[in-house]
């Protein structure tokens, strides 16, 4: 059955090395696939009907995947570290807090990550993922649903096992809850003034900028570990309703201003909590929206930018009270 089907990352201690210490995610979709290449030869040859068997080698390209959840208040750490250039984590009287940052500069860990698929006659095989690096994330809120964040990865290699001693069993949190659109709060932020406008929706998006093909002439078709090449691009949508406090948005808007985004997340575990502050956005468009079926909406598109005074674009807090491994 499908439900028998789980994934688990592991922090790798080097690039492409099998990590062991696998925490399990509740996936939404597998979407993990490997990809080969042929190098192809083909000339003038007598007798020729198509391609020779023998004219065709076989690459591995790697592959790519992505890992969506709902957002539990416990548990998350890893996915969030590896999508995020700095993370600090603290654990002070059972409670562990995890910072994440933007930077100029990846520090971010690889990962192994191992999907385990199970077959109609009762096998299980698992599809262990090397060299997993995040290339981008999603992080969605929308009334009547939960958090989601979806996090995109580039991999190195794959390998697949069906011995039982092979699949190595996730470990998860005993009690995690997910974070919804109940226990949400967006707050807005113009020249240090609260804005009040009711979000219906926000979504939060970063494409890390990695370079993925780093290939070379070195015998060996495995390519190295992506490495940054471009420059970040954070942004993000915003949906509510309009009124006249929010009309303030739509002049930022028109004027250029920057403005400041702080997004709450309050755990039903005691003492959880999650934490967005980008402390520099600007919006990008658009004006309000009038319906005959509809109260008036505003659609708000951002950037998130570089403050410029050292501190980082996005931060993310992550504080999950300690509870045991189930």
């Amino acid at each position: 059955m499908a439900l028998d089907a789980h994934i688990s990352i592991a922090q790798e201690g080097s690039y492409g090395t099998l990590g062991t210490a696998f925490e399990g995610y509740e996936g939404h979709a597998d979407s993990w696939k490997t990809s080969r290449e042929f190098v192809e030869s083909v000339g003038f040859r007598a007798g020729m009907q198509t391609a020779r068997s023998d004219r065709r080698n076989i690459i591995n390209m790697g592959g790519e995947g992505e890992l969506e959840v709902d957002l539990l208040d416990a548990g998350a750490g890893s996915l969030l570290r590896s999508a995020f250039d700095k993370s600090t984590v603290t654990d002070t009287g059972g409670v562990k807090t995890t910072v994440l940052e933007t930077s100029s500069v990846s520090e971010a860990p690889s990962f192994s990550a191992q999907m385990v698929r199970p077959g109609t006659d009762g096998s299980k095989v698992a599809y262990k993922h090397l060299g997993c690096v995040a290339t981008e994330w999603t992080l969605t809120a929308e009334v009547e649903d939960p958090v989601t964040l979806t996090v995109g990865f580039d991999f190195q290699d794959v390998a697949h096992t069906s011995t039982a001693a092979e699949i190595v069993d996730p470990t998860y949190p005993a009690v995690a809850y997910p974070y919804d659109w109940s226990r949400t709060a967006v707050v807005l932020k113009r020249g240090g003034s609260v804005v009040a406008f009711d979000a219906t929706k926000l979504e939060m998006s970063g494409d890390l900028g990695m370079k993925t093909d780093r290939r070379f002439l070195r015998a060996n078709e495995l390519k190295k570990k992506p490495i940054r090449n471009a420059v970040p691009t954070y942004e993000g949508e915003l949906e509510g309703e309009f009124n006249a406090a929010s009309q303030g948005l739509y002049d930022a808007f028109v004027a250029g201003e920057i403005c400041a985004l702080e997004v709450t997340l309050t755990g039903i575990t005691p003492g959880a909590s999650l934490k967005v502050e980008a402390p520099a956005i600007q919006f990008t468009g658009e004006s309000p929206e009038a319906a005959t079926d509809e109260v008036t909406m505003h659609t708000l598109p951002f950037r998130v930018l570089d403050p410029g005074d050292g501190t980082a674009a996005v931060k993310l807090t992550y504080v999950e009270p300690g509870t045991a491994e189930g």
